[in-house]
């Protein structure tokens, strides 16, 4: 609990630092962001065999860098939801707008009215290296543009990383057959004055050069945010934490939320944010809301696990799927699993399995059937529960059958960490499970 303490001090005492600085008229990011972008990769998974973009996709327009009021949100086009089951919930709960602070303390530096854009990567970043000037984006019009901020949040996590999210003027919310249609339809990477790096099984590479198409998720019925992976593998804790300043939504791991039950991780990459609504947080509790998985046994026959806390009996092996996780904690008293509840909004959710190895072997493909019983997910532009009449908020994300990479023999993750880290660099990074991941 000590260390719990401290980190929760460290993060309150550099928070209110951060505030007060005004990014704006200084030189150098906040200093928040420079502790985030600290090159320290930790189990971080690997998402194929070569560098490439995964996704990268305009994502929603407008809402970041508002004042954090209903008036504001709405004016800017955010939803404002909403919120039962407390007395006192944070804004987060309300909106996924940000304030001009808020950006700066992840972004470095504020924005006012920014539209958002995650970039997927197949391998983590060096986030040391991550750069606005590194992406270009070219907008249907035949413009070239760069954002005006860049990070890897909310990837916070040591085993994460692979995402770095642009905020800039991207386009508006027109559909792309409309004459005043704006939004970006593809994403490079340049060198810039020094080239973006991604670590891969052999070390760090260059990243200029690679590049995808974009898709507006205001340009169709199901333009939202989709998988780009599923890796299954052994459970692991390791790289499970994060900079002090950035640990509010830890521990949210396997472990943490389902003790010595949690055997295996069925981890899922999104191409953005995933949330029922564009608002509210997903919870825990809530496989079978949006998922189901296949299994097709050493006899070709087919399954479908679609439950949580049950055995399924495959010939002589067993498989229960015990819930999500890489959410946020697991629910006390103080913070029960209802409309306040804040996850950490990222890239990764994870699948927590209990059962025989065997039977983890057999499952092929994770679905998101995303109609009838079964909710779609929005990215932080959605609608919310209460939206404002007549605006366009982004769209919700498609049904999706994906394989599933099998790692359990190999969980392809790599590990990279600042040579000789400084005493002082180590503090700022402070976290209940730092030490532990560093082996300090």
């Amino acid at each position: 609990m000590k260390s719990l303490a401290y980190s929760s001090s460290v993060a309150a005492l550099f928070a209110a630092v951060t505030l007060f600085i005004q990014p704006s008229a200084q030189a150098e990011p906040t200093l928040s962001y420079q502790v985030l972008m600290q090159d320290i990769l930790i189990n971080a998974d690997l998402w194929g065999t070569v560098p490439r973009i995964m996704a990268s996709d305009y994502a929603f327009e407008g809402i970041m860098g508002v004042t954090l009021n209903e008036t504001d949100v709405r004016a800017a086009g955010g939803t404002w939801n909403t919120v039962t089951g407390s007395d006192n919930p944070p804004d987060r709960a309300y909106t996924s707008a940000q304030s001009p602070s808020g950006v700066a303390f992840s972004f470095g530096y504020p924005v006012n009215f920014a539209d958002a854009l995650p970039v997927v990567f197949s391998w983590p970043v060096l986030p040391s290296t991550v750069k606005p000037e590194n992406f270009l984006l070219t907008l249907n019009t035949g413009l070239q543009i760069n954002p005006e901020v860049v990070s890897i949040g909310p990837n916070f996590e040591y085993n994460e990383r692979n995402t770095v999210v642009l905020f800039g003027e991207f386009g508006n919310r027109l559909a792309p057959d409309d004459p005043g249609a704006v939004y970006v339809t593809h994403v490079e990477l340049v060198e810039g004055s020094s080239p973006l790096r991604l670590f891969g099984p052999q070390g760090a590479v260059e990243a200029t050069g690679l590049n995808k198409e974009s898709i507006s998720a205001y340009s169709s019925p199901t333009a939202g945010p989709y998988l780009v992976g599923a890796k299954l593998s052994a459970m692991s804790v390791l790289g499970e934490s994060a900079p002090a300043l950035f640990s509010g939504n830890l521990p949210n791991d396997g472990v943490s939320l389902y003790g010595d039950d949690a055997q295996f991780r069925l981890r899922l990459l999104t191409s953005g944010g995933f949330s029922p609504d564009g608002v509210t947080s997903m919870l825990p509790t809530e496989f079978s809301r949006y998922f189901r998985l296949r299994l097709v046994d050493g006899d070709g026959l087919e399954h479908w696990l679609e439950e949580t806390d049950v055995d399924y009996q495959i010939g002589e092996y067993t498989l229960r799927i015990l819930g999500l996780a890489d959410l946020g904690p697991v629910a006390t008293d103080e913070m029960p699993y209802n409309d306040a509840y804040i996850e950490d909004h990222d890239n990764q959710i994870d699948i927590i399995l209990k059962g025989d190895e065997q039977a983890m072997r057999w499952i092929t493909d994770v679905h998101i059937p995303a109609e009838g019983l079964y909710s779609p997910f929005y990215n932080p532009g959605g609608p919310g529960n209460n939206p404002t009449f007549g605006v366009t908020y982004s769209s919700p994300g498609p049904a999706q059958l994906l394989p599933v990479w099998n790692a359990l023999d190999d969980p392809m993750t790599v590990t990279f960490i600042i040579p000789e880290p400084s005493v002082s660099v180590l503090l700022l990074l402070g976290s209940a499970r730092l030490g532990s991941d560093l082996d300090i």
